[in-house]
């Protein structure tokens, strides 16, 4: 997988940099010397990332198409890869504010860049103007994606269609980030103000927030954008969609593990984050399911609490290991991993193998991954 995403990782790269390169001008004529600065910052933050969904455009299309992307069209796989990580830099600069979060991939998060830039500077209030601004740039961000999505010449309507399953899973995705904010908002006294079901999601509403908020945009979105630059039936799409489903779902649930017991230097962000923001992750539902009673009312007390301590921390690690759930949670993304290469079904044995191995090593990858 490393050389294949590698290789394809460099031409998205370079499609990144001449996106924003070419918008910093335009951007600076709305907002001289801001519109230049916003385009670096994000450039910045958008190449420092592992750049998998926009790699995965480009696997996608081999997946589908059953051959190698070369010509214009590995140029135009190169330039969705970049709306793709345009579109992830984005949604991952309006998540840290949301989260309040500081570090991202090891470095401040887009709006504490831009708190610390007005406070250098002598500004006022300048967490609440970095909050904005950063919010700013998030759009940017998206429509920056947009435009390159719409600018791709292709036989054919694949360029709209491309355009039109981004922005229907991109939808998807911010209506799931809703449930996500509401639910970490919701405490023991809150009241439901936005149906008569209960407050604490069940399993099936945590798998469905983990499908539509990250599962589908991580991976079933290029890959199906991919299929779609190819000309595929919808077959092939529809394959690949139900593959990356799986795949997002192993994603997020691994992520939910690696923000309790990763190594925070590889991490790029604080330990302990979902806890914070009492985030109604999988872990936390089996962990109050399976926890002994005398534990549970120390756990209730911990998941929210925004100034958690390194013994708490710990405590909620130790209960994760000690509960099993640790091991049910390595069983279900087994599950997950064994799901999505059957739903693939004759794609695999029909694509490149280069391809075909890169998914492989991929699924692989999701279940060992550190960081």
């Amino acid at each position: 997988m490393r050389d294949y995403f590698d290789q394809a990782r460099e031409g998205v790269r370079q499609r990144i940099r001449e996106a924003l390169e070419a918008s910093s001008l335009r951007w600076d004529r709305a907002a001289p010397g801001m519109g230049q600065d916003a385009a670096r910052r994000l450039m910045d933050f958008a190449v420092r990332g592992k750049m998998i969904r926009g790699v995965l455009v480009k696997l996608g299309y081999e997946l589908a198409a059953g051959r190698t992307a070369s010509g214009t069209d590995l140029e135009a796989l190169e330039k969705a890869g970049a709306a793709m990580e345009l579109f992830q830099s984005g949604l991952l600069v309006h998540d840290d504010i949301m989260d309040r979060d500081t570090t991202r991939r090891g470095f401040p998060t887009m709006h504490v860049g831009y708190e610390r830039t007005l406070s250098d500077a002598g500004y006022a209030e300048p967490a609440h103007y970095g909050v904005a601004l950063g919010i700013c740039s998030g759009d940017l961000a998206y429509f920056a994606g947009f435009g390159i999505l719409t600018a791709l010449t292709l036989a054919g309507d694949a360029a709209r269609e491309a355009a039109r399953i981004a922005s229907d899973e991109l939808c998807l995705v911010g209506a799931a980030q809703m449930t996500d904010v509401a639910n970490g908002a919701a405490n023991s006294g809150t009241r439901n103000a936005f149906g008569d079901g209960p407050l604490e999601p069940t399993e099936a509403d945590i798998i469905r927030l983990y499908r539509y908020k990250t599962g589908r945009y991580t991976f079933s979105l290029p890959l199906a954008m991919g299929a779609a630059l190819s000309g595929a039936g919808a077959n092939a799409r529809h394959a690949l969609e139900a593959a990356g489903e799986e795949l997002g779902i192993l994603f997020q649930i691994k992520d939910d593990e690696l923000g309790l017991f990763a190594n925070e230097a590889e991490l790029g962000k604080p330990l302990g984050s979902d806890l914070r923001e009492d985030k109604k992750t999988l872990l936390r539902h089996l962990l109050f399911k399976s926890a002994a009673p005398d534990d549970q009312t120390r756990l209730a007390a911990i998941f929210g609490k925004h100034e958690l301590d390194p013994e708490s921390l710990e405590f909620v690690r130790a209960a994760v290991v000690s509960s099993g759930v640790q091991a049910e949670l390595a069983h279900r993304m087994q599950a997950c991993a064994n799901a999505a290469r059957s739903a693939l079904g004759d794609l695999l044995d029909r694509a490149p193998e280069p391809a075909a191995r890169a998914f492989r090593e991929l699924v692989a990858y999701s279940l060992e991954r550190s960081s």
